[in-house]
C-alpha cells in the first residue's frame, strides 16, 4: 500500500540514495530531501523499494518500477499531472500501462552560472513598468484562490513572507503579472512567471524576472529557470541564462 514517507533524517538519507542518479531538472527533489516543502511516498515505509516525490502537480519516481509497489504507484497517476525525471524503467512501465494516453513533451533547462547583476540592473532601469515586491496584503487576497500567483506549496502567507520572494506589476489596481519563488531550498529558488494575456509583449515579463533574478544574485541564491515553451527560453537567454538542452517530461490524458 502506498504511504507517505515521513521526512526524518534517516528517511531523507534513503531518499537521497534512491534519487542519486535521477537527473535534476528543477529543485523539487532537493526541496524534499532538505524537508523544505513537498512530500515523499513509498510502497513500504519500513522497507521501501519504490519512491515518489511530489510537489504540486510535479512528480518524480525512483527505485523499482517493475515490482508490485512501483506498479501501484503508476496506477495512481492523475491526468495532467506532470511526470518529470525518474530513474530507469519508470517511463517504459508507464507506457505499458497507459499506452498513447501518456504524452511526451519538451521542456528546457538553463544554467545560471553566467548571470550578471549589472546586466539585470540595466534591464530593470530600461523598463517603464512599476515593479513592486510582494507583501502579505497582496498574498492574503490570492491565498487559496484560483490565481496565477500560486504559493500553495508554502505552509501559509507568513511562511512565504519568511522564506519566499516575489515581485508583481499592476494596472488600475489589478495584478497583471508576477515573478516569484514557487519553490525554495537551501541552494535557491524555482522561478514562476506569468503575465496576463492582454499585457504580454510589453516588457513586463522582462522587468519582473530581471528584478527577481537580480535579488537572488544579491542574496547569494540560485535562481533556477526551467522553461516549458520557446517564449520562456528566449526570455531566459535575454536575462543571461545559458541553455543546457532540452528534456522530455510527460502527462497523462484522461
Amino acid at each position: 500500500m502506498i504511504a507517505e514517507y515521513p521526512l526524518t533524517k534517516n528517511n531523507r538519507i534513503n531518499l537521497a540514495k534512491a534519487f542519486r542518479e535521477v537527473p535534476r531538472v528543477d529543485i523539487s527533489i532537493e526541496c524534499v530531501l532538505e524537508a523544505y516543502m513537498g512530500k515523499a511516498f513509498v510502497d513500504n515505509v519500513e522497507k521501501p523499494s519504490a519512491y515518489k516525490i511530489m510537489i504540486g502537480p510535479f512528480f518524480y519516481f525512483a527505485g523499482n518500477a517493475h515490482g508490485a509497489g512501483g506498479q501501484e504507484m503508476l496506477k495512481d497517476i492523475k491526468p495532467y499531472n506532470l511526470f518529470m525525471s525518474s530513474s530507469a524503467g519508470w517511463v517504459e512501465e508507464c507506457r505499458k500501462l497507459y499506452g498513447e494516453r501518456l504524452v511526451a513533451f519538451e521542456r528546457y533547462s538553463f544554467s545560471s552560472e553566467k548571470l550578471s547583476l549589472e546586466h539585470l540592473k540595466r534591464l530593470c532601469q530600461s523598463s517603464a513598468h512599476d515593479i513592486k515586491q510582494m507583501d502579505s496584503a497582496l498574498l492574503e487576497k490570492v491565498w487559496g484562490q484560483d490565481h496565477f500567483i500560486d504559493i500553495s506549496d508554502f505552509d501559509s502567507v507568513s511562511d512565504f513572507m519568511e522564506r519566499g520572494i516575489g515581485y508583481y506589476a499592476e494596472k488600475n489596481g489589478e495584478v497583471i503579472g508576477a515573478a516569484y519563488s514557487s519553490l525554495v531550498c537551501n541552494q535557491g529558488i524555482e522561478i514562476s512567471l506569468f503575465v496576463s494575456d492582454d499585457h504580454r509583449r510589453q516588457g513586463i515579463a522582462t522587468a519582473l524576472s530581471a528584478k527577481l533574478v537580480g535579488w537572488c544574485l544579491e542574496n547569494n541564491m540560485d535562481a533556477h529557470w526551467d522553461a516549458a515553451n520557446p517564449e520562456s527560453c528566449r526570455l531566459a537567454e535575454k536575462l543571461g541564462y545559458i541553455s543546457t538542452g532540452g528534456y522530455q517530461a510527460y502527462y497523462l490524458k484522461p
